[in-house]
């Protein structure tokens, strides 16, 4: 038996190969998923249960949907974990946390918080999305011997998801699929898209009308300018005939990834789409595909019809970029009897060049290609050229004045601001960045639980409980918040009295606090 779906040495480069960017920097591909395969502790698990799916995954789509699958069945068999946590559409199970009447949304609409009650004290709560979905994992059998890189990959992708799904919930957007791709790609319709992408008011959407089968797909924010969009392939044909719909490459304000998956999330809901480009790394790879319930479709071979002569007007393909011009087909994958490579900014099969260009290109180091014009960005800290018109992979940080590579920069937690890690303040209790040392404050002050007899903040609200204190004013005991830590000190070493949940400082205690 094959412990992998490997077939060979070839088939492992083409999944965990060294990829070579402009710049000269390499990376391994999927290296979470490798991590994943080399996990010991998984092997066992797998040998002792009999079932070797989790060794069989071939990529990061299919990761993420069969993982978090068995954790929910894993969950649900455990008798330890009864209480059930509902969170967009799923139940997972707990020993001590459960989802009310709100699912997990909080009252406030807080987008990248989850609202849960704690079992031990029925009190409702709230807690960061990736930390209560890392502390929902690591209850599971399952979950307790996966890699810390997969947990950490599957908490964050399910905060990018609540964060998607909260959005949805608030009426800011509204969603259109119609056959206007002239207002897709219209710099002034779209709203700080920064020149995410290369056909931006090139006059190229005309090849969207005439050369395929295809929908515009977007939202507009209240103002009407476009947030997010994307063309739907409405024909397109796997190898076995079957017809999908499949959204391609999405591209957003500020290559906000939370605006994508509020997309795909709106198109599935409303019946448009049978899968789509995934979103994130890898997205740019033609095959990147996935069905919608989350599962991979990189193995399926499609194609579309694609009506092109020499010299009508190409707009740049991500996906179905192999162009058989004597049968009309596009594929993506490169089929063997393909003649052109439709991944070009080129105007037309001929290879001309829009009238305002002209014979003195610059190079695209990140890209690979020669473009009209390039500006200076920063990749893992490194200077490159990149086009002005394609910086869909990059954020601008307003304070630096500089565009980073989507992978070098977060958000501030506190303040929403992107910043580049190496730069920001990271608080390791919280697990978040921070711009400086005020909005760390802010943060702390929002989010932990304060300790009135420690004036300390703690982090997990069940580390602060309560305790009698005497107050001279009023001449009676009033309750305030203590760490735990403190209470069982304070009661071990005999500086309080009482019993169950209702504790009082002794008057000697008091005075050496004073």
């Amino acid at each position: 038996m094959l412990l992998f779906n490997i077939r060979d040495y070839d088939d492992f480069k083409f999944l965990f190969g060294l990829e070579t960017h402009g710049n000269g920097v390499k990376s391994r591909k999927n290296r979470i998923l490798l991590q994943h395969l080399k996990n010991l502790a998984l092997l066992r698990w797998c040998r002792e249960h009999n079932d070797w799916s989790l060794l069989h995954i071939r990529s990061m789509a299919e990761l993420k949907h069969l993982v978090l699958s068995y954790i929910r069945e894993t969950g649900k068999a455990d008798s330890n974990l009864p209480n059930k946590v509902r969170l967009i559409g799923n139940t997972y199970w707990s020993s001590q946390y459960r989802t009310d009447h709100m699912e997990g949304l909080c009252e406030d609409y807080d987008k990248k918080a989850i609202r849960y009650v704690n079992t031990k004290t029925e009190h409702v709560y709230k807690m960061k999305a990736g930390k209560f979905f890392t502390a929902i994992i690591k209850e599971t059998e399952l979950g307790q011997i996966l890699s810390q890189q997969v947990v950490n990959w599957l908490s964050e992708e399910f905060t990018a998801d609540w964060e998607t799904f909260t959005f949805g919930q608030t009426p800011d957007v509204e969603l259109h699929v119609d056959d206007n791709f002239r207002l897709i790609y219209d710099g002034n319709e779209c709203r700080d898209f920064n020149g995410c992408s290369c056909m931006v008011d090139r006059n190229r959407h005309s090849f969207y009308e005439d050369a395929v089968e295809a929908k515009a797909a977007y939202l507009l924010d209240q103002d009407g300018y476009v947030l997010v969009r994307a063309i739907i392939f409405t024909n397109v044909i796997d190898q076995n005939g079957k017809k999908w719909r499949l959204l391609e490459r999405q591209y957003s304000k500020e290559s906000n990834e939370v605006l994508k998956r509020l997309l795909v999330d709106l198109l599935i809901k409303g019946g448009h789409i049978d899968g789509y480009k995934q979103i994130g790394a890898g997205c740019s790879e033609s095959r990147a595909f996935v069905a919608n319930d989350g599962s991979s479709l990189a193995d399926m071979k499609f194609s579309i019809k694609c009506h092109l002569d020499r010299y009508d007007t190409l707009s740049y393909q991500d996906s179905f970029k192999f162009y058989d011009y004597d049968k009309d087909v596009a594929y993506n994958y490169p089929d063997s009897s393909y003649n052109y490579c439709l991944d070009t900014t080129d105007l037309n099969l001929d290879g001309d060049c829009d009238e305002d260009e002209d014979d003195d290109q610059e190079y695209d180091e990140y890209h690979d290609y020669n473009c009209d014009e390039v500006r200076v960005c920063y990749y893992h800290g490194e200077e490159i050229d990149v086009d002005v018109d394609n910086l869909e992979d990059f954020v601008w940080i307003e304070s630096e004045g500089e565009y980073h590579h989507k992978d070098d920069v977060t958000q501030c937690d506190a303040c929403g601001k992107w910043i580049v890690k190496e730069d920001a303040t990271y608080n390791s209790d919280a697990e978040a960045y921070f711009c400086d040392d005020k909005c760390e404050a802010e943060y702390i002050k929002k989010n932990f639980t304060y300790s009135e007899y420690d004036d300390d903040y703690f982090w997990h609200e069940d580390d602060v409980t309560t305790i009698q204190t005497w107050d001279e004013e009023s001449q009676s005991y009033k309750s305030i918040t203590i760490s735990c830590l403190s209470k069982e000190w304070l009661i071990n070493n005999g500086r309080a009295f009482g019993g169950g949940e209702l504790w009082f400082i002794t008057n000697e205690a008091l005075q050496q606090t004073a």
